[in-house]
C-alpha cells in the first residue's frame, strides 16, 4: 500500500477532500446500479429543520439493511453522502481472497506478523480457539509500513461466512470510503477515534457519575465530586460557533428546538462533538436524537456533529431502515445504538444542566489544506498517546472510481457503539478520574477540617 506525499484538498477551508461532493457523485453516479442503488431520494423535509438529508436504497444488498443515509450543508454534500455509504457497505461484502488460512497459534510459530485476535475490543466468538483454522488477510500498517495478517472477520462485512466467526459481531466501524486511498483512510481514522472519544465520554461522564451519585458501590458523594465528572466533557457555547455552524443551530432553533453541543475531545486531542436535541414526536420514535464528529478541524467536525443529528431525526420518522428498533422491543445489547427511546436521561452528560460552557475559540484545531498532513497529524497524536498500530486493508471495488477502506486502530476504544471489551484507554480513563476526584475529595475534607479548626478556635475550643 503506497501513499503520495501530499494530497491536496479541493479547497483548505471547505470540504476537505480531493474533489467536490459534486464532482464526486458525478464519478461514482454511473456505477450506481452495479451496486444495487436503484434510487437516491431527498427526505430533508420529512422533518422541519431543513438541514440536507438523502437516501440510497439498495432493495437486494447483502446487508441487514438496504437504506443508507447521507447528510451534509449542501443538498450536494448529503446526496454523495448517502451514495458513499451505500458504496462502502457494498464494497465490505465483496469475496476477499485469503493470504492466508491458518490458526493463530501456527502463524505466530511460523514467525508471521499478525494481529492477536484479542487485540481487537471485540467479544471473540464461542467457536474460536488459538489453533482454530480461519482466514487471514493482509493489512498495512500505517505506524510502521510492514505488513500484518489481521482476520478476514475482522475486516469484511457480509451476512454469510464459509467459516465460523471469529468476533461475537461484525462492525462497520473503520469502514469508510473516499476519491483516494488517503481520503479513505482520513475518513476512517476520523471514525475511530469519535468512537473512541464517545466511549471515554460515556464512560467517566455517564457511567462512572451515575455509579457515584446512586451510591452502587460506595457511599453516595457529594454533588461537587460528581460535577467533576460531568464537567471533564463541558457543553460548548452554540452562539461562539463559527458562521457555517452557527447557521446550522439557527436552524434547529427556527424549528423551536434546542440543541445541545458537547465537548468530548479525548486525551488524542482530536476534535471530537455530540450535537443532541430532544422533543417528543410520536410513542413509537425515539425522544431524543444526537450526532456524533471528530475531525483535526474542529469546524468540521461540528458540523458532522450537527448535520448527522439532524439525519437521526429524519431517518428516525422516514422509519425505513431495517435495523431500527421500537422502544419497548426486547433487543440485545449489540443493538442498543439503534434502538429508539421513549424517554432521555435528563442526568446523563448530554441533558444535564449547563454548568461549565466552553467557547468554540477554546478548542484546539487544527486546519490543513492538504489531506495528507490530517493524516499525519493523527498518526502523530496516535504515538504520542502509545498507541502502536494503525492497520489498513483496502477493499475498493474493481472498476469503480473510488477507494474503500477498512482501517483497525486496535487500542482506540469501540465500547460505546459495539458494547464489546473495555480496553486499556478507557480503563485508564476511568483510573484517571477516581483520581482526580479522590485528589478533590481530600481537598474538600481539608477545607472542611480548617473551617471546623477556626470555629473551634472562635468558640474557646481546643481543636
Amino acid at each position: 500500500m503506497k501513499l503520495r506525499d501530499s494530497v491536496p484538498k479541493v479547497n483548505g477551508g471547505g470540504v476537505h477532500r480531493e474533489y467536490t461532493s459534486a464532482q464526486t457523485y458525478e464519478r461514482v453516479r454511473p456505477h450506481l446500479r452495479r451496486m444495487g442503488v436503484t434510487r437516491v431520494a431527498e427526505i430533508t423535509w420529512l422533518d422541519r429543520i431543513g438541514i440536507p438529508v438523502y437516501n440510497a436504497i439498495a432493495p437486494r444488498s447483502n446487508d441487514i439493511i438496504s437504506v443508507y443515509n447521507g447528510k451534509g450543508l449542501s443538498q450536494a454534500d448529503a446526496r454523495t453522502s448517502a451514495v458513499m455509504e451505500a458504496v462502502e457497505r457494498f464494497s465490505a461484502g465483496l469475496p476477499l481472497r485469503p493470504a492466508a488460512i491458518a490458526s493463530y497459534a501456527e502463524l505466530v510459530k511460523a514467525g508471521r506478523t499478525v494481529l492477536d485476535p484479542r487485540e481487537n475490543l471485540m467479544n471473540l466468538s464461542r467457536y474460536y480457539r488459538d489453533d482454530t483454522p480461519i482466514s487471514w488477510v493482509e493489512a498495512h500498517d500505517l505506524m510502521s509500513g510492514e505488513a500484518v495478517l489481521v482476520p478476514q472477520d475482522c475486516v469484511a462485512y457480509s451476512l454469510a461466512s464459509h467459516e465460523p466467526p471469529t468476533y461475537e459481531v461484525s462492525t462497520t466501524n473503520g469502514l469508510a470510503s473516499g476519491n483516494s486511498l488517503e481520503e479513505a483512510i482520513c475518513h476512517a481514522l476520523t471514525e475511530l477515534v469519535e468512537r473512541d472519544s464517545m466511549t471515554g465520554a460515556e464512560l467517566v461522564s455517564n457511567q462512572l457519575c451515575q455509579i457515584l451519585e446512586k451510591g452502587i458501590l460506595a457511599d453516595r458523594q457529594p454533588a461537587e465530586l460528581t460535577d467533576l465528572l460531568k464537567e471533564a466533557h463541558p457543553h460548548v457555547n452554540p452562539d461562539s460557533l463559527p458562521p457555517k455552524a452557527l447557521a446550522l443551530v439557527e436552524q434547529f432553533r427556527e424549528a423551536g428546538l434546542e440543541l445541545r453541543l458537547v465537548h468530548l475531545t479525548s486525551d488524542l486531542g482530536i476534535p471530537s462533538f455530540l450535537a443532541a436535541t430532544s422533543e417528543e414526536i410520536s410513542p413509537t420514535t425515539s425522544q431524543g436524537h444526537g450526532g456524533f464528529g471528530t475531525h483535526p478541524d474542529a469546524e468540521v467536525a461540528v458540523i458532522r456533529a450537527i448535520t448527522e443529528c439532524a439525519q437521526s431525526r429524519a431517518v428516525d420518522i422516514q422509519a425505513m431502515r431495517e435495523d431500527i428498533r421500537l422502544p419497548d422491543e426486547d433487543v440485545s445489547k449489540y443493538q442498543k445504538h439503534v434502538q429508539r427511546s421513549s424517554t432521555i436521561d435528563k442526568g446523563a452528560w448530554a441533558w444535564r444542566p449547563l454548568r461549565k460552557v466552553v467557547d468554540f475559540a477554546d478548542i484546539p484545531s487544527t486546519c490543513t489544506g492538504d489531506v495528507m498532513d490530517d493524516l499525519r497529524f493523527m498518526l502523530d497524536r496516535f504515538r504520542e498517546a502509545g498507541i502502536r498500530r494503525a492497520l489498513a486493508v483496502d477493499l475498493s471495488p474493481p472498476g469503480i472510481p473510488v477507494t474503500v477502506v477498512r482501517v483497525m486502530v486496535p487500542q482506540l476504544e469501540s465500547w460505546a457503539v459495539d458494547h464489546g471489551r473495555i480496553g486499556a484507554r478507557g480503563a485508564a480513563a476511568w483510573n484517571r478520574a477516581l483520581a482526580e476526584l479522590e485528589t478533590l475529595r481530600r481537598q474538600l475534607q481539608e477545607e472542611q477540617d480548617g473551617q471546623n479548626d477556626a470555629s473551634c478556635t472562635e468558640q474557646g475550643v481546643p481543636a
